[in-house]
């Protein structure tokens, strides 16, 4: 079963990748039910996935950079 999301907000971004957390968990409980902490771990450990993220995170470091351009100016004046 393959997912692809598109975020083009922090808050989505980071709300995308805790959804993709907990469909994982969600899968990992349904492989093993009833296992503990232990097994579940372990089972993590030895079942393969395929993520790829493609993460392009210009625009919120050009806005840093203006930011703080900014307010260097304003604390030089």
């Amino acid at each position: 079963m393959r997912h692809q999301w598109t975020a083009t907000t922090v808050k989505e971004a980071l709300d995308l990748l805790e959804a993709a957390q907990q469909q994982i968990e969600s899968q990992i409980l349904a492989l093993h039910p009833g296992a503990d902490w232990l097994q579940r771990n372990a089972a993590k450990e030895g079942t393969p996935l395929r993520l790829v993220i493609d993460m392009d995170l210009t625009p919120l470091v050009e806005s840093t950079r203006e930011r703080h351009v900014v307010t260097g100016q304003v604390n030089n004046l």
